[in-house]
């Protein structure tokens, strides 16, 4: 039911982050929604397109995970605001503290909506920065791959599949996902995701249809190979690759030396997997061989392929300069597995996994615009603030604030919530730091479990049936 006089809006956790209502406003997903549904009949339920994509980022930016806690959120009327079709706020209509409703709202959205939100918020994001986010005239995109955990739960594992050896299959279910990043605001501009049994070179392919022609793209050697640089020249994207040493001399058909800056025709070869949908001519461009010496380390060989072909314009020292910066991608996944808990996501299906993917992928590209919005202010570039520190204060002020809290109070905390985010700076260290990639592990009481925990709990029931020898 629609009415034209409608309940005054409270302030809410969704109004402490405007820049998410201006991020992803209602009539975007409305739309979205009607798309999506079509040409299915579209209802406006209690759990509305635009509340379930906010309670789905809300979830992943709450410390608890859980529906129970979506539940709890959307009961204190912190959305009511989102819902202006009905002339009863979400808060009032719930009938019961069951999550059931809010379950199956998340499986009746459709993932459309989730991707078509983030895409959205990328496009925001970079129009935010402006002519900052641009290295010589293009925009950046750091090309990277990694997996997630999943439970062995419903159709998750056939269709991502598990790893195995000798023993037997691995219990966890990985999903495999290669991601772009913007490299001057570290937002997340594409991602696609497969089982085990896709390529990261394959889900690259996915990844450059959805950037800005134009751009370019670094990708470490994983991804220097002719499929993706044949995907990049598809879709008006200029790779700078780095390159495997047997790669780059099958390319250069000659000896290498150092300082190298040639112009090349790469062609594929017969184990190349090139796509049968783009054309297989050669691609021309430049094979780069620098060798880098540091006091203390190895020497280092490098060899680069791009499409860049201009000489004066893209210099082989501005081209290392940006491939430098490369590293930013693994920070960035730290962030998304790490500090926004992505490393392992409880799902039961695929669809309810991929959701739970582009749900805390929107969380993250929410956090990145109000530190962009918070350097932009302080006249700042958003890589010189910390993330962790940045998302601490997000969090920390998203639990301070009531759904009766006044107007006036929220736009203060807001204000203060900025000034606090552009002193969130990254530390100068004097000195180079290298850290060991590995763990002191804890001794633990109980032994590691093995195998399926329903096996377990079979022989422990075993075990307790046997009788005792007297």
């Amino acid at each position: 039911m629609v009415t034209a006089s409608q309940p005054e809006a409270k302030p809410s956790i969704q109004q402490l982050l405007p820049i998410f209502q201006e991020m992803v406003p209602a009539q975007v997903v409305r739309v979205l929604a009607k798309t999506a549904y079509s040409p299915k009949r579209f209802y406006e339920r209690l759990f509305t397109p635009l509340v379930t994509v906010w309670c789905l980022v809300f979830q992943r930016l709450n410390e608890d995970h859980t529906c129970d806690a979506v539940v709890s959120h959307v009961g204190s009327g912190a959305v009511d605001h989102l819902d202006d079709r009905h002339s009863e706020p979400p808060s009032k209509r719930m009938q019961s503290e069951n999550t059931s409703g809010f379950c199956q709202a998340r499986k009746r959205l459709p993932l459309d909506v989730l991707k078509g939100v983030l895409s959205y918020a990328a496009r925001f994001i970079q129009g935010m920065a402006g002519e900052k986010a641009y290295w010589l005239g293009h925009p950046v995109s750091l090309l990277d791959g990694s997996t997630i955990c999943l439970y062995p739960e419903g159709d998750l594992v056939k269709h991502y599949g598990q790893h195995s050896n000798q023993l037997g299959p691995c219990y966890w279910v990985e999903m495999r996902v290669a991601v772009a990043f913007c490299l001057f605001t570290g937002a997340l501009l594409a991602v696609a995701e497969g089982s085990l049994h896709m390529s990261e070179q394959l889900l690259a392919q996915a990844i450059l249809a959805h950037l800005v022609a134009g751009s370019v793209v670094v990708g470490d050697q994983n991804f220097g190979v002719f499929s993706v640089a044949q995907a990049a020249r598809h879709h008006g994207v200029f790779p700078l690759f780095r390159l495997t040493v047997s790669r780059a001399r099958a390319l250069a058909k000659c000896s290498l030396h150092w300082g190298m800056d040639m112009l090349v025709a790469w062609s594929p070869s017969e184990d190349d997997q090139c796509s049968p949908n783009m054309s297989k001519a050669p691609i021309m461009g430049r094979l780069i061989y620098v060798h880098l010496e540091r006091n203390g380390f190895r020497p280092v060989d490098l060899y680069f392929f791009t499409t860049l072909l201009d000489q004066t314009l893209y210099t082989v020292d501005e081209l290392l300069k940006l491939y430098g910066k490369r590293w930013h991608v693994e920070l960035d996944l730290l962030y998304v597995k790490d500090i926004l808990d992505m490393g392992l996501l409880y799902a039961k299906s695929v669809d309810t996994a991929r959701k739970e993917l582009y749900a805390g992928l929107i969380a993250y590209n929410l956090i990145r615009a109000y530190m962009s919005q918070a350097a932009q202010r302080a006249g700042l570039t958003p890589l010189l603030l910390c993330f962790t520190k940045c998302w601490r204060r997000i969090r920390d002020t998203l639990s301070r604030l009531r759904p009766t809290d006044t107007p006036e109070y929220v736009r203060e905390e807001c204000e203060r919530l900025l000034s606090h985010l552009a002193k969130c700076i990254l530390p100068e260290r004097k000195r180079f730091r290298i850290e060991p990639r590995a763990v002191r592990r804890h001794r633990m009481v109980y032994p590691p479990l093995k195998g399926s925990r329903d096996a377990a709990r079979q022989r422990t029931l075993q075990l307790l049936q046997i009788p005792s020898k007297s």
